[in-house]
């Protein structure tokens, strides 16, 4: 087995319409640029984990689909973060706060650009606040 001297993180997400898709992440979740080429733009996200949008027409697979992906981001302000989603550009099917049932874990769901699902989390305890 291979063993990953991992150094850092980055998920990409693949957009029709990567104008829209970065106006969400930058003005809607604000994240900010770590580096964009023009045809992807990564977003930073903490420490050395990043989020990716890439033009679905210029990337290296080509995503026919995007129902099966969620994007889970974990938050130490779930109520703000929620409030502040409330009718915002580009949130789509904003869930309420929910306790996840047998789990210190409240969380909401919304759909971002292109059918991507999000999830915004916060851990309750001690334990798995500092495991994630």
């Amino acid at each position: 087995m291979a063993k990953l001297d991992l150094t850092s993180n980055i998920t990409f997400l693949y957009f029709n319409d990567l104008p829209k898709a970065k106006e969400f992440f930058s003005e809607t979740l604000g994240l900010s640029v770590a580096y964009d080429p023009g045809w992807a733009c990564v977003y930073h996200l903490k420490d050395k984990s990043f989020l990716g949008a890439v033009d679905n027409a210029s990337g290296s697979i080509q995503v026919d689909s995007t129902s099966s992906v969620l994007i889970s981001l974990t938050v130490s302000n779930i109520h703000d973060v929620h409030k502040a989603l409330e009718g915002a550009k580009g949130v789509e099917g904003l869930s309420p706060i929910k306790q996840v049932k047998d789990m210190a874990l409240e969380s909401f769901f919304f759909t971002g650009p292109e059918g991507y699902h999000f999830e915004v989390e916060q851990f309750t305890s001690g334990e798995l606040q500092k495991l994630f």
